[in-house]
């Protein structure tokens, strides 16, 4: 008999969302954010995570995801049921997400591609370690929209995360640049 697949669960900033650390590839690259069971509906391991009452959101990164919770739920109460589900999908060695229904990136100017090797390198780690993402959106007239994804698109604190940490690093980097927005 195997032993169970080691989880960690790991606190973000963010109250109503922990981190599970997996050591298997639950997709190959990128970062993939749902926020209910209709958009779950072809990805495997979300869609077994929303059949937890209180889960409202799933970020499925290669080796982490991050479960958002409603206020109402203990985290004592689900913790063990996530992680079960989390356990059972591992033992399927299905991906987490179809590679059929991954996104694709539009293609971008070379002031997008400086900006996203900026926020790879120095920033998507970093807010990795929170459990969340962020997300290249586009340039409109100077200001970087980017979407924050997983713990971190619903934390108290992300609006200083964009403000002190993305937007002072961009604007020092590419002085051309005139701000940083959130978008949906």
């Amino acid at each position: 008999m195997t032993s169970p697949a080691a989880i960690d669960t790991v606190p973000t900033p963010n109250p109503d969302a922990l981190m599970f650390k997996v050591q298997e590839a639950l997709i190959p690259t990128g970062t993939y954010e749902f926020k209910s069971m209709a958009q779950a509906s072809d990805a495997p391991l979300p869609r077994r995570l929303f059949d937890i009452p209180g889960v409202q959101s799933v970020l499925v990164a290669p080796r982490f995801v991050t479960v958002n919770k409603d206020v109402d739920t203990p985290w004592p109460i689900i913790v063990p049921t996530i992680k079960d589900a989390i356990r059972d999908f591992l033992d399927s060695g299905d991906m987490a997400v179809p590679e059929d229904g991954l996104p694709v990136d539009a293609p971008i100017d070379e002031m997008g591609m400086k900006v996203v090797a900026l926020l790879d390198e120095f920033i998507r780690p970093a807010i990795a370690q929170d459990g969340g993402d962020i997300l290249f959106r586009g340039i409109d007239d100077g200001v970087v929209l980017v979407k924050l994804i997983g713990s971190c698109g619903t934390c108290p604190s992300s609006t200083a995360t964009l403000a002190m940490g993305v937007e002072r690093m961009l604007l020092e980097e590419i002085p051309e640049l005139r701000g940083v927005r959130h978008v949906d």
